[in-house]
């Protein structure tokens, strides 16, 4: 099936290199892999753009020493409530615009989000395609 990553994760990508370039990227992700494949993940490309898949989460690394904090990064999506997010999971920790809006709640799942963070976006078109600046500070 062919899939392509929502434009606003790109963004989000982008300003985040943008702000650290030298950042590691060992744990970056969009599309997932075969496990992925096998659960409800927003690393698969459920969302429908005619008859392109979008995936709609991206993982992106903790590297504090070359600039990229993810609990800053993290910080300042939470405060900016935007609403593209759908939740965020980050350090054993999950956040959602949907269930208990905006409150962290343990995260106990297989990957305990310590290396980079998650986030996931809505599945709506005129919020995921979205080019719009992330407040990152």
């Amino acid at each position: 099936m062919a899939w392509r990553v929502a434009k606003s994760l790109i963004r989000l990508r982008e300003q985040i290199d943008i702000k650290a370039p030298k950042r590691s990227k060992a744990s970056d992700g969009t599309i997932g892999d075969a496990a992925h494949a096998a659960s409800t993940s927003d690393h698969n490309p459920w969302v429908k753009d005619g008859p392109i898949g979008v995936v709609t989460a991206i993982d992106i690394t903790h590297d504090p020493e070359d600039g990229c904090d993810a609990q800053q990064i993290v910080n300042a999506l939470v405060a900016s409530k935007d609403l593209r997010i759908k939740y965020i999971i980050w350090n054993r920790q999950i956040i959602s615009s949907i269930v208990k809006p905006w409150v962290w709640r343990p995260y106990s799942g297989k990957n305990p989000h310590s290396h980079h963070f998650h986030l996931s976006i809505q599945p709506d078109k005129s919020l995921y395609d979205s080019l719009e600046s992330w407040h990152l500070s």
